[in-house]
């Protein structure tokens, strides 16, 4: 009994928790007293074929795996570990590589001088055509008809410039995904969609990141926005992430705003909808409205901020090695508690700056993340799995909350919002804490 409420209070059945979105997934993983196994299949699991077998005397080792190799050399260690311990001659190559920790200098001017920041502006969309098409923009209708426009891509990179100049001032190495509104994987969507989307699937099918349900629809049925989706969950996010973890970052921000649907939105469109039908005037142009309508973001009556860390993985998203690898990962590391740590530094600064309460809501594959961390949640975000080491996804604010909205319409006047600046300035409060408290301890 003692070793039962032992292992219930063990740290790596803690993080499980905030992992394990569907009891499914339980199936491939067990925890022991001395060690963490990871299996390719539930059936391998109850066959006792082990994957990847990590023994507790190994931990350091393992984690520091993450920080001193590239994504292949992982892999292979991954594969070719099984439930045998690493070798003398391995953990002498690992334990002497340098992992480059952060060591605050003595310079009071720089006092983030060697910390290393990745800072991803989320989305990518160019233009207000682009943003409609991501799905990612705002056309809010006042009740005179006036519209506010604008869109979440030119917020995230607003936000990660002012966030980068402050931390820059403070010594810090940045580095941002992208520094224009434009996607980071390098061949575009519009010549990869003609060229490469086709084998794309098949090839994500064959390994496992997509259901042969879903590489069907994606092959027949679907139209350019679900393309759109699959190439940034595929391809977008997974090249956005590797840049980030080749840069080796001891804190990343994943720079986000937020805009939900009202529960009314879609009765409030159709009546809008109803009254333009019913005037009188050129057809094109009645359409031309109804266009505008149909593509408008209903505004919602709260404003909120809420932040995602990694967890909540869902039914077929350990399918694939990478993700069992990225799995194992944040169980027997202390990446999940350290962007645990980070985020709510973040939430706090999020109140404080932008004087606006932290969500009550549920999201959509999500954990709360305990009792005394309002507005933290691990959610099963894509770019929160991929990434390693400390992260906090933000989203301060709802975009589509009217006084908010028209605050950030001014960015598409090129105008940098005071709210944007202010954002900015939570998340560098945030580092600046979570890096006292945490790296130089």
């Amino acid at each position: 009994m003692v070793a039962i409420a032992a292992t219930g209070c063990d740290e790596r059945n803690k993080r499980l928790e905030l992992l394990v979105g569907h009891n499914s997934l339980r199936e491939f993983i067990s925890i022991e007293s001395d060690s963490v196994t990871m299996y390719a299949t539930p059936a391998d699991k109850r066959a006792g074929i082990i994957e990847c077998r990590i023994f507790k005397d190994e931990y350091d080792i393992f984690i520091k795996v993450f920080r001193v190799l590239g994504d292949r050399e992982i892999r292979n260690t991954y594969q070719s570990k099984g439930g045998s311990r690493f070798t003398a001659d391995f953990i002498k190559s690992i334990r002497s590589a340098d992992e480059k920790r952060f060591n605050p200098g003595t310079d009071p001017a720089r006092p983030l001088a060697g910390l290393r920041v990745a800072i991803d502006p989320g989305h990518s969309a160019g233009s207000m055509e682009e943003a409609v098409r991501e799905g990612k923009y705002i056309r809010l209708f006042a009740p005179d008809g006036s519209q506010l426009s604008f869109y979440e891509a030119q917020l995230n990179l607003a936000t990660a410039r002012c966030l980068k100049e402050m931390l820059e001032m403070d010594g810090a190495s940045v580095m941002l995904t992208r520094e224009t509104n434009r996607q980071v994987y390098p061949v575009s969507f519009n010549r990869w969609v003609r060229r490469d989307f086709p084998g794309a699937v098949r090839e994500k099918l064959r390994n496992k990141y997509i259901s042969r349900e879903a590489a069907e629809w994606l092959l027949r049925r679907s139209g350019d926005r679900a393309r759109l989706k699959f190439f940034n969950s595929e391809f977008e996010m997974p090249y956005r992430a590797k840049i980030i973890n080749s840069f080796r970052p001891h804190v990343t921000a994943l720079v986000h705003y937020d805009a939900r649907d009202s529960e009314t939105a879609y009765r409030n469109k159709y009546v809008r909808i109803k009254a333009i039908m019913e005037k009188n005037g050129p057809c094109c142009d009645q359409m031309e409205d109804v266009r505008d309508v149909v593509e408008s973001i209903t505004e919602i009556d709260k404003n909120f901020c809420s932040v995602f860390v990694p967890g909540c993985f869902l039914p077929g998203e350990l399918d694939t090695i990478e993700s069992r690898i990225e799995f194992l990962r944040l169980v027997v590391s202390p990446d999940l508690d350290d962007s645990i740590r980070y985020s709510t530094y973040v939430i706090k600064n999020f109140q404080k700056y932008l004087d606006v309460p932290t969500s009550d809501r549920p999201f959509p594959g999500s954990i709360r993340v305990g009792l005394c961390r309002e507005g933290i949640y691990a959610r099963n975000l894509r770019m929160t799995r991929l990434v390693r080491g400390a992260l906090c996804l933000g989203e301060p604010l709802q975009q589509n909350y009217r006084e908010e909205a028209s605050r950030l319409a001014a960015i598409s006047d090129g105008i940098i919002p005071e709210r944007v600046k202010a954002v900015a300035r939570a998340y560098y409060d945030a580092i600046r804490e979570y890096v006292r408290d945490r790296l130089t301890n």
